[in-house]
């Protein structure tokens, strides 16, 4: 892999968790090109819209809101070229949360996605979908039980 491709990647990731920082669906939907594939961890595909893809991100940001996230770490983790125009990428997401003066993970959960060129740009056009639901079940359940402990 060339190493500005690379490069466009991470740069790519780096302002697409931005985004998700500022907690904006409408511009983290930016970043795809549409209809999206998600692939399921059942095996199922499923090709989505724009208008169903900022629903299910609105969700996930509400969630992280409530969870009191204030930062949100990507690191890729691997790019494996599949073809001139296309790439999968799977990156490393940790979700940090106050505690005290410092932060605290939340959680953290891989993600695939496939990478692709575009007449303008890199867009995300696959998603492997990681289900965040026990994650984020697990995530508050530990919190509470600091919160009951007197250690948050």
């Amino acid at each position: 892999m060339h190493k500005g491709r690379l490069e466009d990647i991470n740069r790519l990731f780096l302002d697409y968790r931005r985004q998700f920082e500022v907690g904006d669906a409408q511009q983290v939907a930016d970043f795809y090109r549409f209809p999206l594939h998600y692939y399921r961890e059942d095996g199922s595909k499923q090709a989505v819209s724009r208008e169903y893809f900022v629903r299910q991100v609105d969700k996930l940001l509400n969630a992280y809101r409530r969870l009191q996230v204030n930062q949100i770490v990507g690191t890729v983790t691997d790019v494996i070229e599949l073809n001139e125009n296309s790439s999968l990428a799977s990156l490393n997401w940790t979700l940090l949360y106050p505690q005290g003066e410092k932060s605290a993970e939340l959680y953290s959960a891989t993600t695939r996605y496939i990478v692709g060129d575009t007449q303008d740009s890199l867009k995300l056009d696959g998603l492997v979908l990681v289900d965040e639901a026990e994650k984020i079940r697990g995530a508050v359940r530990a919190r509470r039980k600091a919160n009951r402990d007197g250690k948050a």
